[in-house]
């Protein structure tokens, strides 16, 4: 079914323009006819009756009246004035008994003259008395008719006249207007065709209501371009994170299955295996320990696998230091800590994250190099902050510290070549940071090359995204 053409906006609005304004000359034009019909007969009116003042002489001396006389008996009798109509007003009063002529002499009024031809040609007369008889005035009320048909005239000449520059001004007055959304229908239709969510709708200028739809469309873009950005960041990182995690997983199967095949193969002697069955043991234990932190990260992607629960933060920095000190009893390990510093957040999650920290401490400085573990309030929160003294990393290895498989590279000895730690898995600071932003706080780091590592884990005192961070 093929749909009937429409008219443009353009060509809708300039018709409706005409179609209202030509309904108000027509209202205006009627209402001025009978304003000036009235008027005239009212004029009309006021000219006979100002004629009753005139004598005798001066009405049969003026053509602009038909003037006759009316008998004491009723005989009619027409003054030759040179007006056309005296012999019609003679015809008209002979046909009306003396009575009824007489019945308005005294009212002295403008009256018909029925059932004649006066009438019928729509004559009035006016009546005077005299006193040898009745001189009766007429005038023809052509001329109101003619001045009511003169002005609708002029008014439709006039009207036609002011139709015809609407429609020339208007089409250009309504192009200008619509001018700038033309503009934005052919810049939605770059956007459409050329995919270019940078297009952005052009400033209409001093147009109010048009200014303020390109600007809602251009807000609109700005959070579609944005929406996209954001997907297609997105989608860079899941392939990128399934490309490394792949990496990752892939040294150590081809480790074990070397092994393996080497040993299938009779390959192995016995003095070979025990060492073959420790670096099998080895990979696949750096394998789980892959596989675990890979589906923790997962797992931190959805806030609701958080446990909440009010926790002491200042317990959990001491039982951390505790343990480090436990583990490397020749590394220095200082904390600071208030009392008792209670916050929302998931208790485990929590030691995993000081757990992480020293343990990246651990990996990449030497024994022996001084840590402190320090916990402060911190706007309506608390911030946890590990600083070690250890040879710090060089400005692009802490740009990209928390960046998922990125395993940074540090000066384990001072003066010495810079080593990669390869025994990580790269994911351990990228686990603090989604452990944070998870409890809607966040974690940042400050390093150099010989001025240690400083990592801060900023948590909110209630796990709401009203929680104002620290400075």
């Amino acid at each position: 079914m093929t749909r009937s053409p429409r008219l443009s906006l353009r060509a809708r609005l300039l018709a409706g323009l005409i179609a209202v304004t030509a309904v108000f000359l027509v209202i205006m034009g009627t209402v001025s006819a009978f304003v000036v019909s009235g008027h005239l007969e009212a004029q009309f009116d006021d000219s006979l009756l100002a004629a009753l003042g005139e004598t005798r002489t001066q009405l049969v001396a003026s053509p602009d009246y038909a003037v006759a006389g009316v008998g004491p008996r009723g005989t009619v009798v027409p003054y030759d004035n040179g007006s056309p109509y005296a012999s019609e007003l003679a015809a008209g009063l002979s046909a009306l008994p003396l009575a009824q002529i007489r019945q308005h002499l005294k009212a002295h009024t403008v009256y018909p003259v029925p059932g004649t031809t006066l009438a019928a040609a729509g004559r009035r007369a006016a009546l005077a008395s005299g006193t040898s008889g009745i001189i009766v005035v007429a005038e023809p009320r052509g001329r109101i008719a003619a001045g009511v048909r003169s002005l609708v005239i002029a008014e439709l000449i006039t009207g036609c006249a002011l139709l015809a520059v609407l429609a020339a001004g208007g089409r250009w007055l309504i192009g200008r207007g619509l001018a700038p959304l033309h503009q934005m229908a052919t810049t939605a239709g770059r956007i459409t065709t050329r995919g270019d969510l940078t297009a952005r709708m052009p400033d209409p200028g001093d147009h109010a209501e048009v200014g303020f739809l390109a600007d809602a469309i251009n807000t609109m873009l700005d959070r579609i371009q944005q929406a996209f950005s954001a997907r297609l960041n997105s989608e860079q990182k899941v392939r990128q994170f399934a490309a490394d995690a792949s990496h990752e997983l892939r040294t150590p199967l081809t480790t074990i299955r070397g092994y393996a095949e080497l040993y299938g193969q009779g390959a192995l002697g016995p003095d070979q295996l025990p060492n073959a069955m420790r670096r099998i043991d080895e990979e696949s234990q750096r394998m789980s320990r892959l596989v675990a932190e890979l589906l923790e990260l997962a797992r931190l992607d959805r806030t609701s696998s958080l446990n909440l629960t009010e926790t002491d933060v200042a317990l959990l920095v001491r039982d951390a230091a505790a343990d480090a000190s436990a583990v490397e009893p020749d590394r220095p390990i200082q904390f600071e800590a208030p009392d008792r510093l209670v916050v929302v957040a998931d208790e485990p999650r929590i030691r995993q994250v000081l757990a992480n920290l020293l343990a990246n401490v651990r990996e990449h400085t030497p024994p022996g190099t001084p840590v402190m573990l320090r916990l402060s309030p911190a706007g309506s929160g608390a911030l946890m902050e590990v600083i070690d003294a250890g040879p710090g990393m060089r400005p692009e290895d802490a740009a990209r510290a928390f960046d998922r498989f990125h395993r940074g590279t540090r000066d384990k000895d001072a003066g010495q070549d810079a080593e990669r730690a390869e025994s990580g898995s790269g994911l351990g600071l990228s686990i603090v940071q989604a452990i944070a932003a998870a409890h809607n706080g966040h974690a940042d780091l400050v390093s150099a090359p010989g001025r240690g590592t400083r990592v801060r884990v900023w948590l909110p005192a209630q796990v709401t995204r009203d929680a104002d961070p620290p400075p």
